[in-house]
C-alpha cells in the first residue's frame, strides 16, 4: 500500500501535514472527505515507496495481534478511549506491516469510521470473526470484555497450532530424512557398485538384481517422474481453482488416517470456539453461523457447511441442519442440541471445543508416539536391505576366490 504526504488545514487555518498509506488519492479524499480537518493536498511519497513492495505474505501473526489485543485491554480498562489507547501502543510499535494497518485503522476511526469498520484488514487473523466482535463491543458499550474474550479465543487457537507443529517436526523431519538418505543409496551409491558387479561371472543374489534394477530405472526416470508428478499436481490445483465444485487435496487430507480425524476434530473446535464468542457478543445465531463457518479452512469440510447459514435463516435449527451432514461427528450434534433446549448454547460450545482439544491432544501425542518408531524401524530395515543386497555378492565372490 503506498505512502501519501497530506497537508491539512483546520477550522482556525493552522496548516499541518502528515505522511498516510492508502490505496490511492481518491480513498484518501473520501476518508478525510467530512472530518474537522481539510485535506488540501496529496502527494506521493517515494521514500517509504520500497516497505510497499510485497514478495511474500505479509498476514499478521497470532502472537503479535494477541499481544496488540492484550495492550489494548488494559489500556481500555484503565479507562483511556479506544483511539487514545490505540494512538499510545502505535506510538510504541516498530515499523512494520501491523503498524500500517493499525495507522489506516486509526486514521479511519478519526473520520468517523465505525471501530468495526475500520479493522476489516484481510491481514488480520480470523478479521471477521474480530470485525463481528468489535461490533458486537460497540453495541454493547463493553467493548474491553469482548476483545477479552476473543483474546482468550486466539490464545486458545494459537496453542493447538503450536503444539500441532511442535509435536510433528520431529516425525516430519525423520520421515523426509528417510526419503532423502533411501534416494541417495539408490541415485549415487547403488549404480556404483552396478558397474563393479558387471565383472562378476557369477549370478548376483535375487536381493542385488532387484535393488540394481530399481536404482537403474530411478537414476534414468527420476526427472520424468518428479515432472510428471508436478504437472498432475499443479493440474489439480488449476481445476480446483477454476472449478469451485472439484476438491481433491482437501478431502485427500481427510481420508489420510489419524490425521484425517486430527484435521476434522480441529475444525470442529475453531467452528464451536468462535460460534460461542459470537453469541455471547449478542450477534444472533444465524449472523453468526455464517461468519463462524469461514473458520473451515478445509475446502471440503466448507463445501459441506457452507449452506447452514441459509437453512438457519428458513428456521431450522442448528442441530437439526448438522444432522444432514455425514461428516459431522455425531456427539457435535447431541451437544448442540443439549445447548439449543437449555438456552445455554454459549457455555456448551465452550465446553464442545475443550473437549475437542483434549481429543487432538490425545491424538497428536499418540501419533507421534507410533510415528517415530515406526519411521525408524522402516528407515533401519530399508538401509539394511540395501547394504545386504551390496555387500552379498562380495561375500559370494571372495568365498568362491577361496
Amino acid at each position: 500500500m503506498p505512502y501519501y504526504k497530506c497537508i491539512f488545514v483546520n477550522e482556525n487555518g493552522n496548516f499541518s501535514d502528515k505522511i498516510i498509506f492508502a490505496d490511492n488519492k481518491n480513498d484518501l479524499e473520501s476518508r478525510f472527505q467530512n472530518g474537522d480537518k481539510k485535506l488540501i493536498k496529496v502527494k506521493r511519497f517515494y521514500f517509504k515507496i520500497f516497505s510497499t513492495f510485497k514478495i511474500f505474505s505479509r498476514r499478521v501473526n497470532y502472537s503479535q495481534f494477541l499481544l496488540f489485543n492484550q495492550k489494548l485491554v488494559v489500556l481500555l480498562e484503565s479507562g483511556t478511549s479506544f483511539i487514545n489507547a490505540l494512538r499510545i501502543i502505535i506510538a510504541n510499535m516498530k515499523k512494520s506491516n501491523f503498524k500500517e494497518i493499525l495507522l489506516k485503522a486509526e486514521s479511519d476511526i478519526e473520520n468517523g469510521i465505525q471501530i468495526s469498520d475500520a479493522f476489516c484488514s484481510t491481514e488480520l487473523p480470523f478479521y471477521k470473526i474480530y470485525r463481528a466482535s468489535m461490533l458486537a463491543g460497540e453495541k454493547s458499550g463493553a467493548i474491553e470484555s469482548i476483545i477479552e474474550k476473543f483474546n482468550i479465543y486466539l490464545e486458545k487457537i494459537n496453542n493447538i497450532k503450536r503444539k500441532t507443529i511442535s509435536s510433528l517436526t520431529y516425525p516430519v523431519f525423520l520421515f523426509i530424512f528417510m526419503i532423502l538418505i533411501i534416494f541417495l543409496i539408490m541415485i549415487f551409491v547403488i549404480p556404483r557398485f552396478s558397474s563393479f558387479f558387471e565383472s562378476f561371472e557369477s549370478k548376483l543374489p535375487t536381493i542385488t538384481l532387484i535393488f540394481v534394477s530399481i536404482s537403474n530405472w530411478l537414476k534414468g526416470n527420476i526427472l520424468s517422474v518428479l515432472l510428471i508428478l508436478l504437472t498432475l499436481y499443479f493440474s489439480l490445483k488449476f481445476i480446483e481453482k477454476f472449478n469451485k465444485r472439484i476438491i481433491v487435496f482437501d478431502y485427500l487430507k481427510l481420508k489420510t488416517p489419524l490425521l484425517g480425524k486430527i484435521i476434522l476434530q480441529n475444525s470442529m473446535a475453531v467452528f464451536s470456539r468462535t460460534l460461542s464468542i459470537l453469541i455471547s457478543g449478542g450477534i444472533p445465531i444465524p449472523e453468526a453461523t455464517e461468519i463462524a463457518i469461514e473458520t473451515f479452512s478445509n475446502k471440503y469440510l466448507f463445501s459441506r457447511v457452507k449452506d447452514v447459514p441459509e437453512k438457519i435463516k428458513k428456521g431450522n435449527l442448528l442441530s437439526d441442519v448438522f444432522k444432514d451432514i455425514e461428516i459431522i461427528p455425531g456427539l457435535m450434534i447431541e451437544i448442540i442440541k443439549v445447548g439449543e433446549s437449555s438456552g445455554n448454547l454459549k457455555d456448551v460450545l465452550d465446553k464442545n471445543a475443550d473437549f475437542f482439544e483434549s481429543l487432538i491432544d490425545n491424538k497428536i501425542n499418540s501419533l507421534v508416539s507410533i510415528i517415530e518408531p515406526i519411521i525408524i524401524v522402516v528407515l533401519g530395515l530399508v538401509v539394511g536391505f540395501m547394504l545386504i543386497s551390496i555387500y552379498l555378492p562380495i561375500f559370494q565372490t571372495v568365498k568362491v576366490v577361496r
